[in-house]
């Protein structure tokens, strides 16, 4: 946890695309271009502007607990309020949409000064925005965006149609413009999940020659994609040649398969948790996209605390991707000694 937090000012040097400040702009993120005109780069990681917690409390839904990527984001967020004095209070959505909202409502009762949430749906926790702005309650969307996340205090959190772009042009100049690939969504309809596989269909229309022969959801789940990857391989054999999945998390599954049926199918993951990267070092998975989670966690409080002390803030914070292989998976690994 020491290290984690001592990365955060390294890794905040590359954390933030802004976009707009004070409210006053539209969030939009339907874009793989994340340095347009309308973003500037922020080289700062001071967050003193964001003063201390003065006892605020502070809600935090994650999406699901049982996923590397939210352990990681709480792990940086609890220790961030612990330093400012945040009484920060915690709910575990369990990737249900549903139990997600029930939790929101349970928050505003609570009357919390600030609510801060990644959804498990574009649509089914857009109704946790409205709740909030209905109690006048700042509402800060993370990671992933709701259908009416324009109408949300601020958002923090990447441009997923980067992180699918990114990977498929990687997978594609190892395929040499030409192949059959599988692809392992995450849950249908979540906002990652679309934005991904926007950013992997939109690669492929250059790549005329490479062809999706496969393609589910295994949601988040490293069990699913694998059970999924041998049910592929049973149908298809050798015929596959690589795997491209909206997460880590699955990347691994597919790999526990496709390395028990001793095939040579290339994987490639976004997240960079940590056996995926170990993975890509020992050359195993091709690759995977790095999610700053430290950047995304650590704008979250800050933005938090700059609406609740009445100071500037952006609008929206994006947090760009980047592309991990075995020739620098040893720097991100740094991560987790």
């Amino acid at each position: 946890m020491k290290r984690i937090i001592g990365l955060l000012t390294v890794l905040s040097l590359v954390m933030s695309l802004f976009v707009g400040c004070g409210g006053n702009s539209a969030i939009n993120v339907g874009s793989a271009d994340t340095s347009s005109a309308n973003n500037t780069a922020s080289g700062s990681s001071d967050t003193s502007s964001a003063g201390n917690g003065k006892n605020y409390k502070v809600a935090m839904i994650y999406q699901n607990l049982g996923t590397q990527f939210n352990i990681y984001f709480q792990d940086v967020l609890k220790a961030r309020c612990k330093e400012l004095g945040v009484d920060l209070i915690e709910f575990d959505g369990q990737g249900s949409a549903e139990k997600q909202l029930s939790q929101a409502e349970n928050a505003i009762q609570q009357k919390v000064d600030a609510l801060m949430f990644i959804p498990q749906d574009k649509s089914g926790c857009a109704p946790i925005i409205d709740k909030a702005n209905a109690a006048n309650i700042p509402v800060i969307g993370c990671n992933n965006v709701t259908d009416n996340i324009d109408e949300a205090t601020a958002y923090v959190g990447a441009n997923d149609v980067e992180a699918g772009t990114m990977e498929m042009e990687y997978m594609a100049k190892l395929l040499n413009g030409k192949g059959n690939i599988a692809v392992i969504h995450g849950p249908f309809g979540h906002s990652a999940e679309v934005s991904r596989q926007q950013g992997i269909e939109e690669t492929l229309k250059k790549y005329p020659d490479i062809k999706i022969i496969e393609q589910n959801t295994a949601n988040w789940d490293r069990t699913q994609a694998m059970q999924l990857m041998e049910n592929w391989i049973q149908k298809n054999g050798d015929k596959i040649n690589a795997v491209v999945c909206h997460s880590d998390d699955m990347g691994m599954g597919a790999l526990q398969a496709i390395q028990a049926a001793k095939l040579d199918i290339k994987v490639i993951g976004v997240d960079a948790i940590k056996d995926a990267l170990q993975s890509v070092k020992k050359g195993e998975m091709s690759a995977t996209v790095f999610q700053d989670v430290y950047g995304q966690a650590e704008g979250a409080i800050k933005v938090a605390m700059q609406i609740l002390n009445g100071e500037k803030y952006e609008k929206a914070t994006y947090v760009p991707f980047q592309l991990v292989t075995q020739d620098n998976a040893d720097k991100y690994l740094e991560n987790f000694k």
